[in-house]
C-alpha cells in the first residue's frame, strides 16, 4: 500500500502538470501542427549544396588529336533559396580541372575552368507574386494558432474531467455518511426490538423487519463504497503517479461550493446574448473562416498552367597558360584571374511551360475544392452550433436544476419533521414498524436525491465551462 494522500481540486490540477498521459496526448496535437508548419518552412529555408568528383583512366583516344583527359577533378558549391513571392534563386560556383598528354595535340596540365553563376526563376502565372505559396504559408500559421487554442481548450477540459471525478467523490462521500448514519440508527432499532421481544412486549416479525432494514442499509453503504472505488480508479487512470497511493478527500465545504455554483449560474443567466468573450471558440471560428478563404485561393490554381521565366548570369574563367610549344599549365587561381582581367560574362534566359492535358487535374481540383469546403463548413457550423446550444440549453438546465435543489431541500426538511412525529406515534404503538421504516426510507431517498441533484448542478456547470472557459466566476478560478 502506498502513502496516504489527502487532496482537493487544486491538488489534482497541480499533480496533472507533473505526469498526465492525457495532457501529453493533447500536446501532440499542437506538435503535429507545428511539425506540418515546419515542413512548409523548410521549403523556403536557404540551402547550401555541393558535390565533387575525381575520374582517372588509361584509355586510348579514338582520334589521335583528341586527347583523353585524365585525371578529371570537378567540384561545385552553391546556395539556393525559394521565396513565397514565387521566386527561386541560386548562386553557384563550379570548377573543372583536367590533364591530358598527346603527341599530336600537346601537353595539358591541370587546365582549369571555373564558372560563377546566379540564376533567378520567377513564376509567371500559377504562383505569380506568391499568391499560392503565401496562402499556404498563412494557412500553416493559422492552423498552428488554432492548434494552440484547441490545446488550451482541451487542457481545460482535462482539468474539468479531474474536477468532475473529485466532486463525484465528494457526493458519494456525503451519501456514504448519510447511509452510515442511518445504518447506525437501524442497528439501534434492531437492538431495541430484540429487547422488546425478550421482554415479551414485541414480536419476531418486528425484529426481522428491522434486521432487513439493517441489511438494506449495509448493502447501500457497500454499493456506495463500490462507486467510490470506481471514481478513484478513474482518477488513477488519468494520473498514473497516484497508482499505489491511498487517496482521501481533504476537508471540504459542500454548502460553500453549491453557493459558488449558484453564483456562477447567475453570471451565466444574466447574459442575454451568447457571451463570445467567455469562450475561445469564437477565435477558432475566425481562424477557420480565414483558412477557408485562403484554401479557396490555393484550390482555384490547382489545375492552372505552370509558366516560369528563368534567367542566369554567369562568368567563366579558364586557367591555361602556355609554357612552351604545345604545352599548357593551368590552376584554380589562373581561372579566377582570367575572369577578373577579362570580360567573360554571359547570360541565358528562357521560359518553361507545363500544361495539364485531359481533365484529370480539373477533376481532382473539383473534388478537393468540394472536400475542403464541406470539411471547413462542417467544422464551423458544428463549432458555432455547440457554442450557441451550450449557452441557450445549459443555461436553462442550470436554472431548472437549481429549482430542483431548492425544492428537494424543502421536501427533505418536511420529511425530517414528519419522521419526528412518526417516531412518537411508533413509540406510542399507534403505527406499525412498516410505517416507521417507510418514512425512514423516504427521508434517506430524499437526502440521497438532494446530493445527486447538487452533483448534477455541478456537472451541468462543468459542461458549460468546457465551452465557455473564461466565464468570470469563483467556481471557474480553480
Amino acid at each position: 500500500m502506498g502513502a496516504v494522500r489527502q487532496f482537493n481540486e487544486t491538488d489534482l490540477i497541480s499533480w496533472s502538470k507533473v505526469n498526465a498521459p492525457g495532457l501529453d496526448e493533447i500536446q501532440t496535437t499542437l506538435l503535429s501542427s507545428q511539425f506540418q508548419r515546419n515542413i512548409l518552412d523548410e521549403k523556403y529555408a536557404p540551402e547550401l549544396f555541393g558535390s565533387g568528383s575525381y575520374a582517372e583512366t588509361q584509355e586510348r583516344p579514338i582520334i589521335e588529336f583528341l586527347p583523353v583527359f585524365s585525371p578529371i577533378k570537378t567540384a561545385q558549391v552553391g546556395i539556393r533559396k525559394k521565396f513565397t513571392g514565387g521566386f527561386d534563386t541560386q548562386l553557384m560556383a563550379t570548377t573543372d580541372q583536367r590533364s591530358a598528354s598527346s603527341a599530336v595535340s600537346g601537353q595539358y596540365n591541370n587546365v582549369t575552368t571555373t564558372v560563377l553563376s546566379f540564376t533567378l526563376q520567377m513564376d509567371l502565372w500559377r504562383d505569380l507574386f506568391g499568391r499560392v505559396s503565401e496562402a499556404q504559408r498563412i494557412n500553416a500559421e493559422l492552423d498552428t494558432k488554432r492548434a494552440t487554442l484547441e490545446k488550451e481548450i482541451k487542457t481545460r477540459a482535462f482539468e474539468i474531467a479531474l474536477r468532475r471525478i473529485y466532486w463525484s467523490l465528494v457526493a458519494v462521500n456525503e451519501q456514504i455518511k448519510i447511509a452510515e448514519r442511518l445504518k447506525i440508527t437501524a442497528n439501534s432499532q434492531v437492538s431495541d426490538a430484540q429487547k422488546r421481544l425478550k421482554n415479551s412486549i414485541g414480536d419476531a416479525g418486528e425484529v426481522a423487519r428491522y434486521e432487513a432494514q439493517v441489511a438494506s442499509r449495509t448493502g447501500q453503504v457497500i454499493f456506495l463504497g463500490y462507486q467510490r472505488e470506481n471514481y478513484l480508479k478513474q482518477l488513477k487512470t488519468l494520473l498514473p503517479d497516484l497508482g499505489s497511493d491511498q487517496l482521501e478527500l481533504a476537508p471540504y465545504d459542500m454548502d460553500k461550493t453549491i453557493g459558488m455554483v449558484l453564483e456562477c449560474s447567475q453570471v451565466i443567466t444574466r447574459e442575454a446574448t451568447i457571451p463570445f468573450n467567455f469562450t475561445k471558440y469564437d477565435e477558432v471560428l475566425t481562424l477557420l473562416r480565414e483558412v477557408k478563404g485562403n484554401q479557396k485561393k490555393i484550390n482555384d490554381r490547382y489545375s492552372d498552367v505552370d509558366v516560369k521565366l528563368f534567367g542566369t548570369v554567369k562568368s567563366t574563367g579558364i586557367g591555361s597558360d602556355s609554357t612552351g610549344p604545345n604545352s599548357y599549365q593551368g590552376s584554380y587561381g589562373g581561372s579566377f584571374d582570367d575572369m577578373d582581367n577579362n570580360n567573360r560574362t554571359g547570360f541565358e534566359t528562357g521560359l518553361s511551360l507545363v500544361i495539364p492535358l485531359g481533365d484529370a487535374k480539373e477533376t481532382t481540383q473539383k473534388t478537393k475544392t468540394l472536400y475542403d469546403e464541406k470539411l471547413l463548413k462542417s467544422q464551423m457550423d458544428q463549432t458555432h452550433a455547440m457554442v450557441v446550444s451550450t449557452h441557450t440549453q445549459l443555461a436553462r438546465s442550470m436554472g431548472l436544476i437549481n429549482e430542483v435543489i431548492a425544492t428537494q431541500r424543502v421536501g427533505t426538511a418536511a420529511l425530517e419533521k414528519r419522521l419526528k412525529v412518526i417516531r412518537q406515534k411508533y413509540a406510542q404503538a399507534r403505527i406499525s414498524v412498516n410505517d416507521l421504516i417507510l418514512d425512514q426510507d423516504a427521508l434517506l431517498t430524499s437526502e440521497l436525491t438532494t446530493i445527486d441533484a447538487q452533483l448534477q448542478a455541478v456537472n451541468i456547470l462543468f459542461d458549460y465551462l468546457m465551452v465557455f472557459t473564461d466565464t468570470p466566476c469563483g467556481f471557474n478560478r480553480i
